[in-house]
This record gives structure tokens, C-alpha cells and sequence, in this order.
């Protein structure tokens, strides 16, 4: 498969350069990146030459990009505010897309109705990043397989933006969390009490198809890395631990700890299986959570 990267470098907090690396393992040829100028897509491609041996070419205009390479994917890691315009030319290109979070934001509810089904009129597979996901099985490692019923579940992240900004920023961690752990919903009862631009606490119910939970986000703002994040399900918590400088990842609770691989490569190995077994998009799933992200959004304090 041939891979075009739009955003392949880390000005803040980009996971382009991670998700070249990962996707290069595999096996997918990255034969191009995508920048905002043709400078810093250049300086894009020569860092990943340089870290990774990838030789690969630079646009600055992903409609020529697309036209020229004709890829098979396209892994969208710009920033949000860009999304839209780029899905429909992904789409109208006929590749399959990898997006970072959020999928659209900001934008109504047909919109991104609209462009998902761009995508799935012609079969293919538009999947948004979620790493967390993948720590569920760590978890299990941790305190035993996780019950199918669940009453609450907590979450703290700390992402680098300040106030409002951070809901669109991590909520969507959140929310896919709580989709693997129970399927589809809708947030209720939803309230955010706010400390400063640095904090806030976010609580909702949510409800689906079995039941409903009792949730909750945590969010303050750190720049630093490694930044603290944990997860906390029916009472029982497991919280990220990172050794630098390789940046290693494991999870820890109940007095044990465990390695957590490199999420970038699980979602990239994910991603690359679903195409290889003809999964096309989960608009369903795509639209719950939109749906959710604009009613946490459409909650925070005046």
C-alpha cells in the first residue's frame, strides 16, 4: 500500500511523524507528506529521511498530492480546523483515510453526515486515531477481564490547550473509551465545573443500548512531557507511568505494572487490518461520537 501524510511534523503535540513510522513497519511505502508551505512540508520529509530512512516527497497542496502519488491512504494528523475540506478532498480522491481526533470539529451535525458518506458511497474505510482503546487489554492484565457491566468510569488526561479548546482536544479519548467498553451512546445530564483555563471536570451519564454510566473527565492542562493520564473503571484504577527519554509506556494499578506497547503502532496495525480484511467506514459509530463531542462542547460555562 502507498501512504501520503498530511502534518508529518511535531509543532505541539502532531502524531504525523509517529504514524509514518508506524505505518513504514508495517510495510506501507510513505511516498509523500503534506505541509501548511512548501518549507516546512520539505522539512517534514527530510526529518523523516533522516529518523527513518524514508525517502519520500513534499507538496504543499494536498489536491496535487493526491492527483500526483495516487495513494491508497491518506493519514490526516493537521490540525481540526482543516479537516473538513481535507476529508472531501480525501474522499473525492477515492483513498482510504486514517484522521486524527476530532473527526470535524467545529461543524453540524449534516455536515459530517455529509462527509462520512462520501466516504461510504464508495466503500472506503475512514477510521478517526484512538489509541486508548488499546490499553483495555492491559488493563485486563492488570485486574482480571473487564465486566460487561459498568456502573462508572473516570478518566484524567492533560492535554496543552487552555479552556474551551480542551474538549474537542480530549474528549474524543474519552468518548472512545467508553464506546470499547460498551458499545454506542449518548452522553446525559451532562456538567462541567471549571476552575481557571487550566481545569475543569466534566460529568455525564452515559446511556446505552444496556444500560447507562456514570462518567467522568478530568482535564488540566500540562505542557511537559510525559503528561499524567489514568483510567479508572467500577472503583478500579490503572494509570499511564512513561520513561524517558525513550518514551516508554506501561500501566500500572493494583500494585503491578505492565508494558504498554506503542499505541501509534496499535492503531496503525489496526487500521492496516481492517483494509486488509475490507472493513469500510463505521458511520454509526463516527456519528455517535460527533454527536457526543458537540453535546460536551455545547456544556461548558458562559
Amino acid at each position: 500500500m502507498k501512504a501520503l501524510i498530511v502534518g508529518a511534523r511535531t509543532v505541539r503535540q502532531g502524531t504525523g511523524p509517529f504514524l509514518a513510522a508506524a505505518l513504514h513497519k508495517l510495510g506501507v511505502e510513505i511516498t509523500a507528506v503534506v505541509g501548511t508551505t512548501a518549507g516546512t512540508a520539505a522539512e517534514a520529509a527530510r526529518s523523516l529521511q533522516g529518523s527513518l530512512g524514508i525517502n519520500t516527497r513534499s507538496y504543499s497542496d494536498l489536491a496535487e498530492a493526491i492527483s500526483t502519488e495516487l495513494p491508497d491512504i491518506v493519514v490526516l494528523c493537521s490540525p481540526w480546523q482543516y479537516h473538513e475540506a481535507q476529508l472531501r478532498l480525501v474522499a473525492n480522491g477515492g483513498c482510504h483515510c486514517l484522521v486524527e481526533k476530532p473527526l470535524l470539529w467545529p461543524g453540524s451535525e449534516g455536515t459530517v453526515a455529509e462527509v462520512i458518506r462520501q466516504f461510504e458511497s464508495k466503500g472506503l474505510l475512514l477510521q478517526m486515531v484512538a489509541q486508548w482503546p488499546f490499553a483495555l487489554a492491559q488493563f485486563d492484565t492488570l485486574f482480571g477481564p473487564i465486566p460487561d457491566h459498568i456502573d462508572t468510569f473516570n478518566m484524567r488526561l492533560s492535554p496543552i490547550s487552555l479552556g474551551p479548546v480542551m474538549v474537542p482536544d480530549a474528549a474524543p479519548h474519552f468518548l472512545s473509551l467508553l464506546q470499547a467498553l460498551v458499545g454506542p451512546g449518548e452522553c446525559q445530564q451532562v456538567a462541567i465545573e471549571q476552575s481557571g483555563q487550566e481545569r475543569l471536570s466534566l460529568h455525564c451519564q452515559y446511556t446505552h443500548a444496556h444500560g447507562c454510566v456514570q462518567a467522568a473527565l478530568e482535564l488540566q492542562t500540562v505542557t511537559q512531557r510525559p503528561r499524567p493520564a489514568w483510567i479508572d473503571i467500577n472503583g478500579q484504577r490503572a494509570e499511564r507511568q512513561v520513561e524517558l527519554p525513550d518514551y516508554r509506556q506501561f500501566l500500572s494499578g493494583g500494585g503491578r505494572q505492565v508494558a504498554l506497547p506503542d499505541p501509534m503502532n496499535q492503531v496503525a496495525a489496526d487500521f492496516i487490518g481492517k483494509l486488509d480484511h475490507g472493513a469500510e467506514t463505521d458511520g454509526t459509530l463516527l456519528m455517535s461520537l460527533q454527536r457526543n463531542l458537540c453535546t460536551l462542547a455545547a456544556a461548558w460555562p458562559n
